[in-house]
């Protein structure tokens, strides 16, 4: 499975440009990853001001959010609240009980929100995404001094995910806008490309210690060149910037006195990122966490690296696939191999399907699938054709490959029956779609799996005492992590996974993944 790093986790604090001695742990329970090369989280919040802001007036925004269609939801953030319960709509409208957390210690949550994967079902990373945005009431043992806590590592972990805008809707719904959330916002606005929103953000912070290096840049963005340099040697001459750090700001501040190759830094951040880019030294957003990889969708870079970061951030389920398919569909591909393999094969079946030209899909379709399954896109290309494509004539291996389309869109469940291959896999799958009682199987593998979790709705006992406590957010994060277990080959796991989202209510889902698992190879 494709790895997906934290760009908090890898590369140290959020506002400081390298995880170096500038830096300072956070005692108060903020997430770090589970990864070691990942452990310098970006979690350690700035400190607070003295005086603490007046809550801001709720944002009324329409935002845009994922859902197992990708169509457009309506949100707005839920007036003025506790901090932890902000949210950008009812926990009910995903099913899920307003007192997710119930009893749960903060730092359980904020561990088990770490540990929440990346690589996983298509299903399951929708479901993943709904849990951090909607809004839940705090948990009980919700202390003064681990208060907005829970609601940074949810931040922190879309950011993961590549989650941008919604990461910062939800900053944006906060009742109150905290030094460690202006800086979380800061880092987000730069790696969308809005450094001016990112300074405005930063605004009024000078006296954190944390946050001297964006200072620095937001009085040269402001032109302010003269001040930028005095600052950069006070905070260097009080020891408040590392050596590599006043080094790469100098070298911003100096640009026109010096010539040569920067040299990017060992640990980079986003304002680091930032300066290489301006100094044009840029570090390629490849070899990244995919939230940089929304900075080579600003338009500036070439069509190559805008496909290689669609593609990254449409496989991350953050990303609307029919963006990915404009993109697809710019112009002629420029090579061959590779990338440039899908992008002829779309273009392809793009014209087939525009001429109707049913051979020619078939050839198309065939030839497209393996292609996206090389590189964990079929649930994205399903999303892109099931409509076009449900109605086509189709026999042999294009069906079969139809048939995966639709039920991997959730489209037309009446034309995926029509195509299903008469199986007993085939049976057992159309059995999960349409919510039916599934077939008995004889083999132990993942249909085998699944069937034990729709048959056997007995759970161990631990996970019943967490429900019988009402810790249903600890339960429902277990289950999403056994469910990428589940995805990697341990069929235990899928069981187990599937027997959680089903004992909460999320039998809808559950039978997606369940198809999902049966449907897409994530062995590898």
């Amino acid at each position: 499975m494709t790895p997906h790093a934290s760009i908090y986790a890898a590369f140290g604090l959020s506002v400081a440009l390298f995880g170096g001695g500038a830096a300072h742990a956070q005692d108060s329970g903020a997430p770090l990853s589970a990864i070691d090369w990942l452990e310098q989280a970006m979690t350690a919040p700035l400190p607070q001001p003295t005086a603490p802001p007046q809550p801001a007036e709720p944002d009324t925004t329409i935002a845009v959010l994922p859902d197992p269609q990708f169509e457009e939801i309506s949100t707005v953030p839920l007036g003025r609240t506790e901090q932890e319960t902000t949210g950008l709509f009812t926990a009910e409208r995903i099913g899920l009980p307003r007192a997710l957390w119930g009893p749960t210690p903060p730092a359980e949550i904020i561990a088990a929100l770490v540990s929440l994967p990346a690589d996983t079902m298509p299903a399951a990373a929708r479901l993943s995404l709904r849990l951090l945005m909607a809004e839940f009431a705090p948990p009980m043992q919700n202390i003064p001094e681990t208060r907005g806590a829970v609601l940074l590592a949810r931040v922190d972990k879309l950011v993961e995910l590549g989650a941008l805008q919604q990461a910062g809707q939800l900053i944006a719904a906060a009742p109150e806008q905290s030094a460690v959330l202006n800086a979380r916002a800061f880092d987000i606005a730069l790696l969308l490309g809005e450094e001016d929103s990112a300074c405005a953000y930063m605004s009024g912070q000078i006296a954190a210690s944390h946050s001297h290096s964006p200072q620095i840049f937001c009085t040269a963005r402001r032109g302010n060149w003269q001040a930028a340099f005095g600052s950069l040697q006070a905070s260097r001459s009080l020891g408040l910037l590392d050596d590599a750090e006043a080094a790469l700001l100098t070298r911003f501040l100096e640009e026109e006195e010096r010539e040569g190759q920067v040299t990017p830094p060992h640990q980079i951040t986003p304002l680091g990122w930032r300066i290489m880019e301006a100094l044009g030294d840029p570090v390629t957003t490849a070899s990244l966490p995919v939230a940089y990889a929304h900075a080579d969708l600003r338009g500036t870079a070439g069509w190559r690296s805008q496909l290689d970061a669609a593609e990254r951030l449409t496989r991350a389920g953050v990303l609307q696939p029919n963006q990915l398919l404009g993109l697809y569909t710019q112009r002629r591909a420029a090579a061959s191999g590779g990338l440039w393999e899908r992008v002829r094969v779309v273009q392809r079946l793009d014209r087939a399907v525009q001429q109707g030209d049913v051979a020619a899909i078939g050839s198309a379709l065939t030839e497209a699938w393996p292609l996206f399954a090389a590189v964990e896109l079929e649930a994205a290309f399903a999303q892109m054709y099931a409509d076009a494509l449900a109605d086509i004539p189709a026999s042999g291996s294009a069906a079969n490959i139809l048939w995966k389309i639709l039920l991997l869109s959730q489209e037309r469940l009446d034309r995926a029956a029509e195509l299903a291959p008469d199986t007993a896999q085939g049976r057992f799958i159309m059995a999960l779609a349409e919510g039916a009682p599934l077939p008995q199987l004889s083999n132990p593998s993942m249909a085998g799996a699944v069937h034990a979790a729709f048959e056997d709705a007995a759970l161990p006992a631990q996970v019943q005492e967490l429900l019988d406590d009402g810790a249903v957010g600890l339960v429902l994060l277990g289950a999403l992590e056994q469910v990428a277990d589940g995805a990697a080959g341990d069929l235990h796991a899928a069981t187990l996974g599937l027997q959680r989202l089903n004992a909460l209510g999320l039998d809808a889902v559950a039978r997606q993944i369940a198809i999902e698992l049966l449907l897409l190879d994530r062995r590898g």
